[in-house]
């Protein structure tokens, strides 16, 4: 239904006269007009649906005509045949790369992908892992084949010449044993380093490939993903505690010598089948963000989209119309594509920005609960958060080095022009140079078309530079104030549980001193009390007498343990540190006399 009014929207002989000479069904069928408000409508829709698959897109200042859902047949004619020039700019995007290897390897023909980088491309994604019953039923199977081999060797034969028949045929099966362990040891270890394996251990993990037509970033984005809904079949939060909470997606992103921009993009959801939960797709459409964002801005229909001033990209809006700023238009607007694309700085910057569930946000909460009551906990969340803002720090360390490979300037080597037919100096890079045969040895090349790469006009190489500080001023400085603080809080948790250890001994102390004290109060009495319990001959005790001693005994007592308590410090005023009584007679009279001098003044 959907396909049945996409193509209704515009009729097929409204097509530039480019896309009608292709002959092919699915580009006259499939390719609208991009400035047509209706057909936008229909575009973005599918821009954030689950189920599109790629789609591309060609424009220039004045036409702009989008087709999604192509086939590999429709790509290979798009490549082949020359754009016209006023559509100088060509984007085309890929999702679910591991369904579309037929197209993965059009693109591949057409710009000479190494055999290694298309392979990464066209990876398969991780396999769900495997569960118990499944691990259960492997080992049984194996259980059973070992048995059945011990079964056999012990039917086999009888007598000497028997005997070795049976040991070769024993050997050969272990051999066959070893060769097919071998084989599942091989195939295990390829497929734990298969490309989504490395990325997926190895956050910051990260490619820039040069070839003659093409240059290609390959990085993880991340994606400040926390939702997790109940009756959901998926989680959003990762059970390692040691990665950042959020959505990894790998992305391949390439800028070619005929101006076109492709984008790849990781499928967060391979193994599901039917449709997405209401979290996967709210996880769908964040991951996407950026990039329907960017595609949005490519239209000149009246749209909602381009009104505020954060996401305006000088793309195909300009203000300026005069002839000097016309003619860089061309050039400028695959480097502006690529490095909007490549940018995603709100995506990402969100992970570490002050937030309400950002990390500073979450190291004030752990502030603040050591403050009421510090324990040893505290510090096993601070490791884990500290693991996390490292990861994040190498990630962004990895963006900074990709900016620094694009920036860098391609030169041809000696050995390259001794060894090749390269024409050296200035009148190389003209490009107007026909290519000549100086006999047997080649042909000759100028200088500027040997270099590996694209080379990016300054609109894009001065946004490059500008991102590359904001990474260092806003990501990088705010990641480190976070290590540093995470630091600092480990080291104050340390400390109050010291004070409070100290804290508790100063009670223990109080305690014992009182329970001293009392002890020394009572002694004399004690002693006394035994001795008005003996039995003198002739000497006779009388009530009286007793209470009279006790009252005396017990106020020298009181009254020596109180100066002795004074003179020492050791009197309980509820503080951790208590002052003896010589000390404050010092500072009492101190102040006294100072304020006398100032009375005298």
């Amino acid at each position: 239904m959907m396909e049945e009014r996409f193509r209704l929207a515009t009729p097929s002989e409204e097509l530039p006269a480019y896309y009608q000479d292709l002959n092919d069904e699915d580009i006259t069928a499939l390719f609208q007009n991009f400035d047509v408000e209706k057909n936008f409508d229909l575009f973005d829709r599918q821009t954030r649906d689950p189920n599109s698959i790629n789609f591309c897109i060609d424009f220039g200042d004045d036409d702009a005509w989008c087709a999604f859902d192509l086939g590999s047949t429709s790509f290979s004619q798009l490549l082949r045949t020359p754009r016209p020039a006023h559509l100088n700019t060509r984007w085309i995007n890929i999702w679910q790369p591991y369904n579309q290897k037929d197209t993965l390897h059009a693109l591949a023909r057409h710009y000479d992908f190494s055999p290694r980088l298309l392979g990464l491309m066209c990876s398969d994604p991780i396999p769900p892992k495997p569960k118990p019953l499944q691990s259960k039923k492997s080992s049984a199977t194996l259980r059973s084949r070992r048995s059945l081999k011990s079964s056999k060797s012990a039917k086999s034969g009888k007598g000497s010449k028997g005997s070795s028949t049976n040991n070769d045929s024993l050997d050969s099966e272990e051999s066959i044993g070893m060769t097919d362990m071998m084989h599942s040891t091989q195939l295990e270890l390829v497929r734990d380093m298969s490309h989504y394996h490395i990325v997926d251990e190895v956050w910051h993990w990260s490619s820039v490939d040069w070839g003659r037509r093409f240059v290609c970033l390959g990085y993880n984005s991340l994606h400040n993903v926390r939702t997790r809904m109940a009756g959901s079949h998926t989680e959003e939060l990762d059970n390692s505690r040691d990665i950042p909470h959020g959505k990894r997606v790998w992305n391949w992103l390439l800028l070619t010598e005929d101006k076109t921009v492709i984008s790849i993009s990781e499928d967060p959801y391979p193994f599901i089948d039917g449709p997405l939960a209401a979290d996967e797709l709210k996880t769908l459409y964040t991951i996407r963000r950026n990039l329907v964002s960017v595609f949005r801005q490519l239209t000149k229909a009246p749209t909602p989209f381009r009104e505020s001033s954060m996401i305006m990209l000088p793309i195909r809006h300009r203000i300026g119309n005069s002839d000097e700023e016309t003619a860089h238009r061309p050039t400028d607007a695959p480097g502006l594509l690529f490095y909007y694309l490549f940018e995603d700085w709100f995506t990402t910057y969100s992970l570490v920005t002050r937030r309400e569930r950002g990390y500073a946000a979450e190291l004030d909460r752990l502030r603040r609960e050591m403050l009421v009551k510090a324990n040893l906990t505290h510090v096993d969340q601070l490791h884990h958060i500290g693991c996390q803002l490292s990861v994040l720090k190498r990630v962004y360390q990895s963006y900074e080095l990709i900016i620094d490979r694009v920036l860098k300037k391609q030169e041809a080597t000696l050995a390259s022009l001794k060894n090749s037919h390269i024409i050296s100096g200035p009148d190389s890079l003209a490009s107007s140079i026909p290519l000549s045969s100086p006999g047997p040895g080649g042909m000759q090349i100028p200088e500027a078309d040997s270099l590996l790469g694209v080379s990016l006009s300054s609109a894009a190489r001065v946004r490059f530079e500008r991102l590359k500080d904001r990474i260092k001023l806003y990501a990088l400085s705010e990641i480190q104030e976070c290590i540093d603080q995470k630091e600092s809080l480990v080291m104050m948790n340390f400390n109050l549980i010291a004070i409070k250890e100290s804290f508790s001994v100063e009670q223990l102390t109080r305690v014992t001193l009182l329970l001293a004290k009392v002890t020394i109060v009572f002694m004399p009495v004690t002693l006394a009390t035994g001795y008005f319990s003996i039995q003198f001959r002739g000497v006779e005790f009388t009530t009286g007498n007793y209470w009279w001693v006790f009252g005396v005994i017990l106020v020298v007592s009181l009254g020596l343990l109180a100066l002795f308590s004074i003179f020492s410090g050791t009197m309980d005023g509820g503080k951790i540190i208590s002052r003896p009584f010589s000390r404050m007679c010092y500072e009492v009279s101190k102040r006294w006399l100072l304020h006398k001098r100032r009375r005298g003044y």
